[in-house]
């Protein structure tokens, strides 16, 4: 006798946001290669420049951009997991959002001070973050 799992709405939309949030983070990573690779920043100390050339360059203004709302979604991810009782889906989401801001961390300092340890971090960020909803798609399917 074959069994069938019975896979609730809300756990349906959880595994829906997150293959959303892993493709959204391969984008995110692909337009900060684009800029790492083609965006020079000025040589300057003064982070309001930095700023400003930032959001002039389109592969790093999207960056920025498509980075906060990364930020959002992971924030309301947590949520939709805590409310669905789901201790793998927090768990999960959690990670994920821990690195979506360890991500934001270096990318920020990056722009402002532009050392390369901080470009490191926010790849490290994202890593954790894309492993951390890969992770939660797996434990879901057990």
């Amino acid at each position: 006798m074959a069994t069938t799992t019975h896979i609730s709405k809300t756990q349906n939309g959880l595994w829906t946001q997150a293959i959303f949030t892993i493709a959204v983070l391969v984008i995110q990573y692909v337009l900060g290669m684009l800029s790492n690779l083609f965006v020079q920043f000025p040589q300057t100390d003064q982070p309001n420049l930095l700023w400003d050339y930032a959001r002039s360059q389109l592969p790093t203004f999207a960056h920025i951009i498509i980075g906060i709302l990364l930020l959002v979604s992971a924030i309301m991810f947590v949520i939709r997991a805590i409310r669905n009782h789901d201790r793998g889906w927090i768990a999960s989401s959690v990670a994920g959002l821990v690195g979506i801001v360890i991500a934001i961390y270096g990318g920020v300092t990056y722009t402002t001070i532009q050392v390369d340890l901080y470009s490191l971090i926010m790849a490290l960020g994202f890593i954790v973050a894309f492993v951390a909803y890969g992770w939660g798609l797996v434990a879901a399917r057990k």
